[in-house]
Formats: structure tokens, sequence, C-alpha cells
């Protein structure tokens, strides 16, 4: 009977040894990007507004980084989960979080440069995020940044420039979410 028991919480307890459980959402500690690199969890932590928890954000990085500078100039893959919580975000306000993101974080000069991309982004939060939507954002060195929901490719956005502007919405001098920052960075 002792070994049954002991079993069955193995069982139970194995699971949660190869992921992290934030809000309710289990985060694998490895991913695999589509390059064939193997990222590692650097940190997760809650988007809220007002009190209210929006989405579960985590970073997956080559080799855990706290220092925005040097995951900035990695020339590494990344991943950038983001997983709703909340019943329903509206599409207008996701596209005026995404778009003061770029703002507060870039010049004038850096965000003409990045129009059409950042465009080409807010496209495919086309619809209100709804709780389980999950959103990855992979940067793979070569190609670009891959968006996809719900594991369907929204699309694939060139360039290094998107890729450090788009981090820079939760790494910037200006976050998106201070504790966010925080936990994406593992501190």
């Amino acid at each position: 009977m002792k070994t049954l028991i002991v079993a069955l919480a193995l069982l139970f307890v194995t699971p949660l040894a190869h992921s992290e459980l934030k809000a309710g959402i289990h985060l694998d500690e490895k991913v695999t990007v589509e390059n064939g690199e193997v990222l590692q969890l650097n940190g997760a932590g809650l988007r809220e507004k007002f009190w209210v928890d929006i989405y579960v954000g985590s970073l997956y990085l080559a080799k855990k980084n706290s220092s925005v500078a040097e995951i900035l100039s990695s020339p590494n893959a990344y991943r950038l989960q983001i997983d709703f919580i909340y019943k329903e975000v509206a599409k207008k306000k996701l596209l005026k979080a995404w778009s003061d993101g770029f703002e507060k974080n870039q010049d004038r000069e850096t965000m003409a440069q990045l129009k059409s991309r950042a465009e080409q982004f807010y496209s495919y939060f086309d619809i209100n995020a709804v709780k389980g939507d999950r959103y990855v954002l992979d940067y793979i060195p070569g190609k670009g940044t891959k968006i996809t929901k719900n594991k369907m490719l929204q699309g694939v956005i060139p360039g290094v420039d998107f890729k450090n502007a788009l981090l820079e919405v939760w790494l910037g001098n200006f976050p998106a979410d201070n504790d966010l920052k925080k936990g994406l960075l593992g501190l």
C-alpha cells in the first residue's frame, strides 16, 4: 500500500518538475524553437492593470540573464509567451497597449522605420483576447519574429530592430508593467 501511495504521489508531482505554475498557467522549463535552439525559462510574471490579472508573460532565452542590454544584444533566439487569464481583453485595449509600449520606448526616427512592421504586428490582434489564448512571439535569427496564436501561425516580422523594439515593450525603460519586467528578468 505504501508503494502505491508513493507511486501515485510521484505520478502527480513528476509533470510539475518540468514546468512552473504561474497564476494557473503551466510554463515549460525548456522549449525548442524552430531553428533547433533549446531555450530555458528566464522568468515569468503577471501583467496587472488596476489590481486585475490580465496575462502571464514568460521569457525564454538561450541562457538565463537579467541584463536588458545583454538580452537585447544577444544574437540568439528568444521566446516571449503571453497567456491570457482575464476573461476578455478588447482588441482596442490590446492595440493601445502595444502601440504605447512601442512609442514610449522608441524615438520618432526608430518608430518611423518600424511603422509598417508595427502595423503588421497589430494586425495579428484583430479580435478580442480571451482567457486561454496563448500568443507566442519567437525570434528566430536570420528569419525574424514569428507570431503564433493558439498554435496557429499569424505571420513573421523581419528585423533585429523589430525584435528589440518588441522586447522593449516589456523590458525597456518604460515597460508595460514594472513587476512583470522584474519577473521576466528572473528578479
